[in-house]
C-alpha cells in the first residue's frame, strides 16, 4: 500500500548531507512524497543566520553541488531552512544526520526520528563528497524501500 509521506532529512548546516540526502531521496521516492531538509545550525561564520540562503550561495556548498549533478541533479537552486518544532511536528519521518550536541530536545526526543550516522562533508575533497554522495545514496534507497 503506498502511502503520501512528509519526510524531512536534518543535518548540521544544511549544506551537505541533508541536501544530498533530499536530492537524492526525490530522484527514488514517489513523486507525491514531500521531501524537504533543514539543519540544526543554519549560520554563517559571523553566527547571523543563512535561513533561506540558496546553496549556490553558501560557502562550501560547491562540491556538493557538483558530486549531485554528476547524478544528473541539479540542487544549486536548493534553499538552506534553519530546523523549527514545527517542521518536525509536520514531518511523518526524520532522517537526522546531525551531530547529536546540536539536535534540539524535541528533536532528540521525537518518535519519528531515525538517526543515520553520516560523515560531515565540509571541508573534505572532491573524492571524499563523492564516498559520502555514495553512502547517502545507498541510505536512502533502503528508506524509501522500507515503505
Amino acid at each position: 500500500m503506498h502511502m503520501i509521506m512528509k519526510i524531512l532529512f536534518i543535518c548540521r548546516g544544511s549544506v551537505g548531507r541533508s541536501q544530498m540526502a533530499e536530492a537524492i531521496c526525490r530522484t527514488m521516492a514517489p513523486a507525491d512524497w514531500d521531501i524537504s531538509s533543514a539543519g540544526t545550525r543554519v549560520v554563517g561564520k559571523d553566527g547571523m543566520s543563512r535561513d533561506g540562503q540558496m546553496l549556490a550561495d553558501a560557502p562550501g556548498a560547491a562540491l556538493v553541488i557538483d558530486v549531485l549533478a554528476e547524478e544528473g541533479i541539479g540542487a544549486s537552486g536548493s534553499i538552506r531552512r534553519q530546523l523549527t518544532s514545527g517542521m518536525v511536528a509536520d514531518a511523518d519521518r526524520i532522517v537526522v544526520m546531525a551531530e547529536p550536541e546540536t539536535v534540539p530536545d524535541y528533536l532528540k526526543d521525537s518518535p519519528k526520528a531515525i538517526w543515520w550516522t553520516v560523515p560531515d562533508p565540509k571541508e573534505t575533497s572532491l573524492e571524499r563528497h563523492r564516498e559520502i554522495k555514495d553512502m547517502i545514496r545507498g541510505l536512502v534507497a533502503g528508506f524509501v524501500k522500507s515503505f
